[in-house]
């Protein structure tokens, strides 16, 4: 009896382990005009997210990162298409502040969804005059 347990036990644990390994994990790559945006200019950035070579309906989280930390939050967003674009305007509250110019940061998305393991996505920065 406790043999067939410990086989029921360890079957359980494999197939588990199997499930796991299945899900998909999702690929995030995050690309823009330049790494060196110009101060007081418009800068777009485009984040895509994918699985199995396949766009994903997902929410995507974009911060700005400097030395491993969050130090901007730029936004979450819904997307079906599997696709962010946004542009940074040139002038404005959302615009680049004069402080982060050369600064090394990097631009940072976590996309996550329903069914698949998170993905994550940089893009290095250094804004420039």
């Amino acid at each position: 009896m406790r043999l067939a347990l410990a086989l029921v036990s360890i079957s359980a644990a494999l197939l588990a382990g199997t499930a796991r390994a299945a899900t998909p994990k999702l690929h995030v790559v995050v690309t823009a005009q330049s790494h060196h945006p110009v101060l007081h200019h418009t800068w777009a950035y485009e984040v895509r997210v994918t699985a199995n070579g396949r766009p994903v309906a997902c929410r995507i989280h974009v911060q700005v990162f400097f030395n491993g930390f969050s130090v901007g939050e730029v936004g979450t967003h819904v997307v079906r298409t599997g696709i962010w674009k946004e542009t940074i305007p040139a002038k404005g509250t959302n615009a680049f502040p004069p402080a982060a110019v050369g600064q090394q940061v990097v631009w940072h998305a976590v996309a996550t969804a329903k069914g698949y393991l998170p993905g994550v996505g940089g893009f290095p920065i250094s804004v420039v005059k």
